[in-house]
């Protein structure tokens, strides 16, 4: 019974240690793209890095053009797949993970909202009537892979239900991050592109109620989806966690006949293949009929949404999210003094919000929901290990990096966001660490 019962488990833990495995190589990658980027940036060859950042890319189709930098192909339109797959994420949580269920969601829910609301109202107080006023959205977000990265090689030191309960936390920190996006950061609203945005995403959903599985219809729509939203005013990232909250969760067959279906077909194939001469260097046409159909049905097991973020987390995590640093992450250290780094409202508001902000945001609401029962600690936690959690929270990247290019435009303002958001990550992954390190990995829940 032991045995049934432990199996069980190790399959339903199988996924999410798998995303942990992929995170934490994405982590590694993201890392040394980053030292890269800013060892080019201020390196003898810093005008080759500025010039393949402003390198012009045109795509189109006939008269149909659209001519722009490297920097915005990535930000607008490799980001989008990105966001998808936050899209597919939060939609996967909502539905069947760990926000699932008020019980499960309440903890994580608190702790992301104190873990953005915070760090806002710090940067906000050293920016409030400076040119870095509109950066306050810029410390919210945690970086998932850099802090899964971190939590991952601490080993058993660190809870697995609080593994869990950060990527929980994460999500709801994306989710947070795509709606400021959609609503502050979005100057001039067109209401005839939106339209037709609304539109296209109304035609997925047909083709999803009609049947249709081939992927191309749905690719053409999404690329018109994201062409309207660009134009529309609010940022084109946004489509595409609006089609990833449109792709399905259930799978096209309900397993019972599923499974009919492959007995049946299964069946049929090992008569057709008995009833082939011994020698026969390829399979008759009835044969490879039902093969094809097996084929269909293995992939058909899965739901779209699962099958999309199989297919497309692998891209996003070593090729869109480093290309993503490569081109954002240098920033030319002679364009600023360290004195000027030191007293910048931009730089210190970004500093303290995703050094202290983050963790107070996070204790103190996680703190507030336990205490009011509306929430519980994660199996085998206690609260030291939540403020070592909540310093890894602070590991800003992807996200700030992204929300810092919305908010502030200028690159002079930019590069002491980028300077506090690199500075604070790395001191927040520090201190997180230190602190798990110095807690027995034996511990138990206080």
């Amino acid at each position: 019974m032991q045995k049934s019962t432990n199996k069980v488990v190790k399959k339903l833990l199988y996924p999410i240690e798998k995303f942990m495995e992929l995170e934490t190589s994405g982590g590694v990658l993201l890392l040394i793209v980053t030292f890269v980027a800013m060892s080019w940036a201020n390196s003898p060859w810093k005008e080759s890095y500025k010039h393949l950042i402003h390198l012009p890319i045109t795509i189109g189709i006939g008269s149909l053009r659209l001519s722009h930098s490297l920097h915005f192909w990535v930000n607008d339109a490799l980001m989008v797949i990105f966001f998808f797959v936050v899209g597919l994420e939060i939609k996967r949580e909502l539905l069947i993970g760990e926000l699932s269920s008020p019980k499960k969601a309440a903890l994580p829910i608190f702790a992301a909202i104190g873990g953005m609301i915070v760090p806002a109202l710090i940067y906000h107080a050293f920016n409030a009537n400076g040119p870095g006023v509109h950066g306050w959205g810029i410390p919210m977000a945690t970086d998932i892979a850099f802090a899964v990265g971190v939590i991952t090689l601490l080993g058993t030191r660190v809870p697995f239900s609080l593994k869990v309960f950060l990527l929980a936390l994460a999500i709801v920190d994306d989710l947070g991050a795509v709606l400021v996006i959609a609503f502050f950061y979005t100057e001039t609203i067109i209401p005839e592109a939106l339209g037709f945005a609304a539109f296209g995403l109304m035609a997925m959903f047909m083709m999803r109620y009609a049947g249709i599985r081939k992927h191309l219809p749905y690719i053409i729509t999404g690329i018109f989806v994201w062409f309207c939203i660009f134009k529309s005013g609010v940022h084109a990232t946004v489509s595409g966690v609006l089609i990833g909250l449109l792709t399905p969760l259930t799978p096209l067959y309900p397993f019972k006949e599923l499974s009919e279906k492959i007995s049946t077909t299964a069946s049929l194939l090992a008569e057709e293949l008995r009833r082939l001469p011994e020698n026969t260097p390829s399979l008759n046409s009835p044969s490879k009929s039902l093969l094809t159909k097996l084929y269909h049905y293995s992939i058909e097991a899965q739901n779209p949404l699962d099958r999309s973020i199989k297919v497309l987390h692998p891209w996003v995590t070593f090729f869109i999210m480093p290309l993503f640093a490569l081109v954002n992450a240098g920033v030319d250290l002679s364009e600023v003094s360290l004195n000027s780094i030191m007293s910048s409202p931009i730089s210190i508001g970004v500093f303290l919000g995703l050094l202290l902000g983050k963790p107070i945001g996070v204790l103190l609401a996680s703190f507030i929901s336990v205490k009011a029962k509306i929430a519980s600690l994660p199996q085998n936690v206690n609260w030291t290990q939540m403020s070592a959690l909540g310093f890894l929270a602070g590991i800003g990247f992807t996200m700030a990096l992204f929300i810092s290019n919305l908010a502030l435009k200028t690159p002079h303002l930019e590069a002491f966001s980028k300077i506090g958001i690199l500075l604070a990550s790395l001191l927040a992954s520090i201190v997180g660490a230190s602190i798990f390190y110095l807690i027995p990995s034996s511990t138990k829940k206080e």
